[in-house]
């Protein structure tokens, strides 16, 4: 009898469980859209982060949007997704499980009207105030202050990058591999806002504060750490 003939022999009868093989899984397909602001800063750092997460059972796409205007942001995402619903229909592509919208707080109006259609269209909403780099800063630091501009911010990041070699902040610059040894410090600074800002809100002063136009937040670190978890992302097969 051949080798293989005897070990299948001896194989057979016995679990996968005894025989050390995974159980019966296949990978589970996730489709996700994210859509962002412009093609440099947002566009770089979370195709960088894909990259870097490597998913096997979740397909992630980045769309760059047009301009600043959060509005612009959340009508791109919604073409996106009235366009992919009506592929789904005709049965020629797969349906966005999630689709995200990744932009500014910097104007008011604008910012405000974006939330309110963002959650109309069902889409979810990852905005910051004043602006994206504020998650880039609080890989550095901790801080409640509130930011006039965007400047602001920019000014204090500078000032910490350079603990990172890094002369000046560039848009177009890979933030993702420059600040990715920090990650675990950025999310436990932005929850750790997140928990400040809700604490803010049940004091009699701030009972009618709005979480999502507090200055400063944002919500990237909600967006990172479901990305994070997609690395585990199985069904069992049925």
């Amino acid at each position: 009898m051949s080798k293989k003939r005897a070990r299948n022999s001896r194989n057979r009868g016995k679990s996968n469980a005894q025989l050390g093989r995974s159980p019966n899984v296949e990978p589970a397909k996730q489709y996700i859209l994210i859509v962002v602001e412009g093609e440099e800063t947002e566009y770089n750092y979370f195709k960088s982060l894909k990259t870097s997460l490597q998913l096997k059972t979740t397909t992630v796409e980045v769309v760059p949007g047009k301009g600043g205007d959060p509005l612009v942001i959340v009508e791109t995402a919604n073409k996106w997704r009235l366009r992919n619903k009506q592929q789904k229909q005709k049965g020629r592509e797969v349906t966005y499980d999630k689709i995200y919208c990744v932009f500014d707080g910097d104007k008011p109006t604008e910012y405000k009207k974006a939330l309110e259609q963002a959650k109309s269209y069902g889409i979810i909403a990852i905005p910051s105030i004043p602006c994206f780099e504020f998650w880039f800063l609080l890989h550095y630091q901790y801080t409640a202050k509130s930011f006039d501009k965007c400047k602001d911010v920019i000014y204090e990041l500078n000032s910490e990058i350079k603990k990172d070699g890094i002369k000046d902040y560039d848009k177009a610059r890979d933030m993702y591999s420059v600040l990715e040894p920090r990650l675990d410090q950025a999310i436990a600074n932005a929850q750790r806002l997140e928990k400040y800002h809700l604490e803010e809100q049940q004091t009699e002063q701030q009972k009618t504060l709005n979480i999502d136009c507090a200055n400063p937040s944002t919500k990237v670190h909600q967006l990172v750490k479901y990305l994070q978890d997609q690395k585990d992302y199985k069904t069992s097969k049925h």
